[in-house]
């Protein structure tokens, strides 16, 4: 089956966002190429072989090439040029969103609770227990129980908090019920979300040049320059 292009999505970790650091979309992106990451030639060849040998050596992250109809008004565009005058500019991740899906990344916030597992059930509830999340040198996280029968099958969090530097201790109150347990975990590095019902292809890199083409009867354009850093992702939809 062969995905189509049209309804790609590109976007990038804004450092200078509103409010902070922000994942924000390249509107209107008219075309993208991702580059290689090729491996380098280490030659092994002998004086006495007739054709050269070779082994894989480091890989060399190329470039990628975002093709926009470059547009004073755009939020975006005005971001990606002021990264590209930055000096030095700064390593920010990209992240492609195919066509085969509609969901939206999200960012991932070092000292926030990433994900609360329920340990144990419990039993006798008959009521919503009250969740409490408390310790680990942060603040301001909250959660809601889900129940199913007597027993709390689920942990939703409402709000992440901020400032964990270690796993907070979950308590399960209230409710009617005894013996519900829960254990949480927090994020250990800033990142992004990316959801599942969706491929996605993601890399790292810097914004290395944003040049603005002036042609007659047309639009200004800009093939903006990303030399990628490290490796790459590409995670199917699942």
């Amino acid at each position: 089956m062969a995905i189509l292009t049209q309804g790609t999505q590109v976007f990038f970790i804004n450092p200078n966002g509103s409010g902070g650091r922000e994942v924000q979309e390249i509107d209107c992106a008219t075309t993208f190429s991702p580059g290689g990451n090729p491996a380098d030639q280490i030659e092994t060849t002998c004086l006495s072989a007739t054709t050269r040998s070779y082994l894989p050596g480091l890989r060399t992250p190329g470039q990628a090439t975002l093709g926009i109809n470059a547009d004073p008004d755009n939020a975006s565009h005005i971001a990606l040029h002021g990264l590209s005058q930055t000096d030095p500019a700064p390593v920010i991740t990209f992240a492609v969103g195919w066509s085969d899906g509609t969901q939206l990344p999200t960012l991932r916030v070092k000292g926030t609770v990433d994900s609360i597992t329920v340990t144990a059930g419990g039993n006798g509830y008959t009521g919503t227990p009250t969740v409490t999340i408390t310790g680990g040198g942060g603040s301001g996280a909250t959660a809601t129980a889900v129940t199913d029968g007597d027993a709390v099958t689920e942990i939703i969090i409402t709000d992440p908090g901020t400032g964990f530097t270690s796993a907070p201790t979950v308590t399960i109150t209230g409710g009617s019920g005894t013996g519900a347990t829960a254990t949480a975990a927090i994020i250990a590095e800033d990142g992004i979300n990316l959801p599942t019902g969706r491929t996605w292809f993601v890399f790292d890199g810097y914004i290395s040049d944003f040049p603005f083409d002036f042609a007659s009867n047309t639009v200004v354009t800009s093939q903006v320059t990303i030399q990628r850093t490290g490796g790459s992702a590409w995670m199917p939809k699942q």
